[in-house]
């Protein structure tokens, strides 16, 4: 069996990277040949130009799966032309382009494209497979009735509760002051700005001197100036540590020495870092928007989207030990159940066996 897995830019530092490889690596275990049809690779993965994908994807008898999270012409054309019978789109969802009006206009160009093609990719016979309801839902507004599966991603939260933390990254952050975690890219749709205005007002009600660490990337340089000037202009740079890109080992060393993860987007298709934090059994502070709710389920803390409630949230959780230890519980009963890459697995091989029986 020979199947091509097409993703614009394939790395192993992003959850579309990480659900591509663990596909990979599932159906290479069930002895398929498979290869990558990409722009750009970072990792080391057989892979080919995806403008060469017809030179190599000949046989009707060829699987095709496409990851579709922003515009990706070639990726979207090959599902609708390729001779191939047996076809999938994983849906990872697009960020609305309004986010980066102002700030980006290429990748606000790239999102309208990628929401755009949704409609195009509901309108083939492939496949459709969804990270959560929400995004299967996305794709019924273009298409009311369309059929479609949910399975969440492939992640790296299994090798992150495996590996040995590098307790460097914290040194001079375990000193018994409160540290409030905030894991994702500096990007607009995370929300950055309530999450500050939230700690402000959870320092003012509670804990002066409670520490925020924000972890992630920073790949829109004019956002991060804004947040950093935010940060700056509210005289929180002695409580606010802003941390760039980490390791996994980094990583877990931090979620460690935290004592909630707090999050605050506006838009997420998953929200890899919720399950990070069931899984190392960190309680969770989220406002229950887009996909939030249907990956958190009762394992995490909601509050509306103001700096008071979502104050109030993380004060609730602190300051009550056994209500914490029990949604602890819940977060972790959550993660072996739903959102082990075991589980994932599980879940792919009837779909994979589905889509080859088509």
């Amino acid at each position: 069996m020979r199947v091509g897995i097409i993703i614009p830019t394939l790395t192993d530092g992003d959850a579309v990277g990480h659900d591509s490889l663990g596909m990979a690596a599932h159906l290479r275990a069930r002895g398929a040949d498979v290869s990558f049809f990409v722009t750009r690779c970072t990792v080391e993965e057989e892979f080919h130009d995806i403008d060469d994908i017809a030179l190599h994807m000949t046989s009707p008898d060829d699987v095709l799966i496409y990851h579709h999270s922003i515009g990706f012409e070639r990726g979207v054309r090959a599902i609708e032309r390729l001779p191939a019978q047996r076809k999938a789109v994983k849906y990872h969802n697009v960020t609305p382009p309004q986010f980066f009006k102002g700030i980006n206009s290429e990748v606000m160009k790239a999102c309208s494209e990628g929401i755009a093609e949704v409609g195009r990719l509901a309108a083939t016979d492939a496949h459709l497979w969804a990270d959560s309801v929400y995004n299967g839902e996305h794709i019924r507004s273009f298409a009311p009735g369309r059929a479609y599966d949910d399975i969440p991603p492939y992640h790296h939260a299994d090798e992150l509760l495996a590996i040995a933390p590098d307790s460097r990254a914290v040194s001079g952050l375990d000193d018994w002051n409160t540290n409030v975690l905030f894991v994702g890219r500096v990007v607009p749709n995370k929300n950055v700005p309530l999450a500050l205005d939230a700690f402000e007002e959870f320092r003012r009600r509670r804990d002066g001197r409670a520490r925020l660490i924000i972890v992630g990337d920073m790949p829109v340089p004019k956002h991060a100036a804004e947040v950093r000037k935010r940060i700056l202009g509210a005289g929180l740079g002695e409580h606010v540590l802003v941390t760039g890109k980490v390791t996994t080992a980094q990583l877990k060393a931090l979620y460690l020495t935290a004592d909630l993860l707090l999050v605050t987007s506006l838009h997420e298709g998953f929200c890899v870092p919720l399950i990070e934090a069931m899984g190392l059994r960190l309680p969770v502070v989220a406002v229950p928007t887009t996909a939030i709710p249907y990956t958190g389920g009762e394992a995490v803390a909601y509050a509306q989207s103001s700096a008071e409630s979502i104050a109030a949230a993380m004060e609730s959780v602190l300051v009550d030990p056994a209500g914490a230890e029990a949604q602890r519980q819940r977060g972790w009963d959550r993660y072996r159940s739903h959102f082990r890459n075991e589980v994932i697995d599980r879940r792919f091989g009837e779909l994979v066996d589905r889509l080859l029986a088509s």
